[in-house]
């Protein structure tokens, strides 16, 4: 684990015991993929999307991330510019077992936001990664 489990230790005054532990079970979930390219891309437009956007970004995240899946262009002007143009190279033209994994972090990243709500959510990933 990495040290983004010490700065959840000292969230346990504010947020109780049991969120940040449930916090912690979910982020290592999202770190067991932070090896595979297409999901870390996947879990990082969504961090973003919901760093700028809010809640609501991780739908608006999903949405662009299938149009980039079905090789049409995203409007991703949330994301930083060098996760858009990795985005964009790594999801536009994938092959049927990229677009796969994608789905399936996109149904990852959902459950964990879920599971751990947004304050969390940005933090998850930017520790897995």
């Amino acid at each position: 684990m990495s040290n983004f489990a010490d700065v959840l230790d000292t969230l346990v005054p504010l947020v109780g015991g049991m969120a940040v532990e449930k916090a912690k079970e979910e982020i290592n979930k999202i770190a067991e993929d932070a090896d595979d390219p297409t999901k870390q891309i996947v879990f990082t437009l969504m961090a973003e999307a919901v760093g700028e956007l809010g809640e609501s970004g991780l739908d608006i995240a999903e949405a662009e991330i299938k149009r980039l899946l079905n090789g049409r262009p995203a409007d991703l002007d949330w994301a930083s510019p060098r996760t858009a143009s990795d985005a964009v190279a790594l999801l536009q033209n994938a092959e049927r077992s990229r677009k796969k994994k994608a789905k399936a972090a996109i149904e990852k990243a959902g459950k964990v936001f879920g599971a751990i709500g947004a304050v969390f959510f940005k933090a998850a990933v930017k520790g897995a990664f």
